[in-house]
């Protein structure tokens, strides 16, 4: 199936992934509708957190790869949601006040 978008929602402004992966990814197969979903780098923001022991962890590298301009967190737990140093929220802030300036900016 060819051609198949999201065409009646609005343009996602931003991502923030906690342990994620890709289709096609080391750990996950390519479904057919998704083959090309990865086709050219993926501009709008994106803050990625990966943890140290998380055993998918190789699948969130290479999600990252797939967008402009990532913000990386990487944190020393596994598969969970991860607990911040004050530096890590001082990224996260930073994230978070680049959108806004974009937003603010009609981006």
């Amino acid at each position: 199936m060819q051609g198949v978008a999201l065409t009646k929602i609005p343009k996602i402004k931003f991502v923030i992934i906690i342990a994620g992966g890709k289709f096609g990814g080391p750990d996950l197969g390519t479904p057919k509708l998704a083959t090309n979903a990865f086709s050219s780098p993926i501009e709008c923001p994106s803050l990625h957190f990966i943890g140290a022991l998380d055993r998918h962890r190789e699948g969130g590298n290479v999600l990252v790869e797939s967008f402009v301009n990532p913000v990386v967190i990487h944190y020393p737990e596994g598969h969970t949601i991860p607990r911040l140093d004050e530096k890590q929220v001082e990224i996260v802030l930073g994230f978070i006040e680049n959108i806004q300036t974009l937003k603010s900016l009609g981006t």
